[in-house]
């Protein structure tokens, strides 16, 4: 089993519960934390809020952490913790990219080959239409 913590601005991880509950309505949720993120939470206290999760997540074959914005303060406090025998992060929290995470975490062993299909759902899920580069936007 991989854990997963999802680290976002204000409730926005909470919201994205609330939709992957919405796909997976009989998933229990140990493996899955939120750790939300305040406008005047310093590196240090993000990562002490983090920190009172992991615990929990120990046991698992790896920890995948899910942060929205590259460069913001959730991503910044997670590249102090990041270790990659045993963590990773991806950036830029989608929904494909979540709801990929939820539904393989718990049959997952394997990080790094976990990582590769999060990272491509959430790509994956990014879809242009029109395709046309003569769209007036």
């Amino acid at each position: 089993m991989i854990g997963l913590i999802i680290i976002t601005h204000h409730t926005i991880g909470d919201a994205y519960r609330g939709l992957a509950t919405h796909f997976f309505p009989n998933e229990t949720w140990e493996n899955v934390k939120i750790v939300g993120v305040d406008n005047d939470d310093s590196h240090e206290m993000v990562i002490e809020k983090i920190e009172q999760v992991l615990p929990i997540l120990q046991q698992s074959a790896g920890i995948l952490m899910l942060v929205d914005i590259f460069g913001a303060t959730p991503c910044n406090a997670v590249l102090k913790l990041v270790d990659s025998q045993k963590m990773a992060m991806l950036t830029g929290l989608n929904a494909p990219m979540l709801i990929k995470a939820v539904q393989y975490a718990k049959s997952s062993q394997n990080l790094t080959d976990f990582v590769h299909i999060v990272q491509n759902a959430a790509i994956q899920g990014i879809i242009r239409l029109p395709e046309s580069d003569e769209t007036n936007i």
